[in-house]
């Protein structure tokens, strides 16, 4: 959804929602530690891709918060690797195992 150009009220609402999505991705890494255990979380490599993904989100909303964002520049790009969670959730489809079997 990211464009140019772009109203001011889009952006804020699109910094709003990646704000709440992060907190969202926060909280899920949270309970799955919490769930799992460090190690047996860290026995997943998606896990440990989704760490390192909320840490980057994390680490990004503070450069925002200290003013600068210009250093954030590169975290931001990061957040398209953030559409590869698709593909962690779609590992549990069948129909999408049976369709990548096919390929």
């Amino acid at each position: 959804m990211d464009r140019y150009p772009i109203t001011k009220q889009e952006s804020l609402m699109l910094d709003l929602l990646n704000q709440v999505f992060s907190w969202f991705f926060v909280g899920e890494m949270l309970i799955k530690l919490g769930g799992l255990g460090l190690k047996n979380y860290a026995r997943d490599r998606f896990n440990l891709f989704d760490a390192f993904l909320v840490m980057l989100s994390l680490v990004e909303m503070v450069l925002e918060l200290v003013g600068r964002s210009g250093l954030g520049g590169a975290l931001i790009a990061f957040r398209g690797i953030r559409l590869l969670r698709v593909f962690k959730l779609a590992r549990s489809w069948t129909s999408f195992r049976t369709l990548l079997s096919k390929i």
